[in-house]
């Protein structure tokens, strides 16, 4: 795999637009068929498949058209029991870290369901489901077209990364293994995740920045030209210290792509544009650097 190129789509939901411009930029600069492996969590997962099967053109276009309700999908049936603020709810600790996040999720949120504990609540999480993002995945992404490989990264129920390679699977299993990815544990399943062969995963990015953003994915199977993408502009980058022997280029948001509200679950139609628009300028600030890294491989 070291004479090809890897590219790293992070994980960061709406601001997955961003994704879209630096795609679109590379395949400008002619960098696509020097491409071979692409590795994403979460929306970078459905970013590469959805990329990898049609291109950046047409996943622009389904971008620009995406709606709050598209990720955060309405659950009728747990939203048709009554929600109440919640007092004197007893406080709670647990070590396994989907538990922590679903009962930080409590607090956020302040409200638990009627008739219902607290651990029930962290049990099936908040009233929103992935039905959307599945028929996203069912309308628009063409498995039989991906031919580059395809890492996703997901998380097991005690935050342990799990990389799947998406083109050993057959369309119904990867489509499982997308969504697994994407599932935020406050947000949509509660503590049943998306189950695989038998175990539950959730988002990839539950296990922190480096699964989050998965070079060491790629790095650890061969790759040795790696194009990372980030969809924040704070990042550690001491997990790239051992991998000295390789050639990376970080492309990080030259401002700001938002916080959790403005920036992960914004999909105003202005502010996806402008993500998008911002990925390709900044993909061409590291024009030189990309060409020599194409010309030396």
């Amino acid at each position: 795999m070291s004479g090809k190129i890897g590219l790293v789509l992070s994980g960061g939901g709406a601001k997955g637009a961003y994704e879209i411009g630096v795609y679109r930029a590379l395949s400008d600069m002619g960098v696509l068929p020097y491409i071979d492996t692409i590795a994403g969590t979460s929306v970078g997962a459905l970013n590469a498949s959805l990329l990898e099967s049609q291109g950046a053109d047409y996943a622009g276009n389904i971008w620009s058209n995406l709606k709050i309700t598209d990720l955060l999908n309405p659950d009728t049936a747990r939203i048709s029991k009554a929600v109440l603020p919640y007092n004197n709810v007893p406080s709670l600790t647990f070590s396994n870290p989907i538990d922590r996040a679903l009962s930080n999720g409590a607090n956020l949120f302040r409200t638990f369901t009627r008739g219902e504990s607290l651990l029930e609540f962290i049990r099936e999480g908040l009233p929103f489901n992935q039905e959307k993002i599945a028929d996203l995945i069912d309308n628009h992404v063409d498995f039989k077209r991906i031919r580059r490989k395809i890492y996703v990264i997901c998380t097991d129920a005690v935050a342990n990364p799990k990389f799947f390679v998406l083109n050993r699977h057959f369309p119904p299993t990867q489509k499982k293994i997308i969504l697994a990815s994407a599932t935020l544990p406050v947000v949509y399943t509660g503590t049943d995740g998306v189950e695989i062969n038998g175990i539950n995963y959730f988002d990839g990015g539950v296990a922190g920045d480096i699964s989050n953003t998965p070079v060491s994915c790629l790095y650890d199977n061969g790759c040795r030209n790696i194009i990372v993408v980030h969809l924040k502009r704070e990042y550690n980058m001491s997990n790239q210290n051992y991998m000295s022997d390789a050639n990376i280029i970080n492309i990080f948001p030259s401002r700001s792509l938002g916080n959790f509200l403005t920036g992960t679950l914004n999909l105003n139609p202005a502010k996806v544009q402008a993500d998008m628009e911002l990925g390709y300028k900044d993909t061409a600030q590291h024009r030189d650097n990309i060409a020599n890294m194409v010309y030396n491989l």
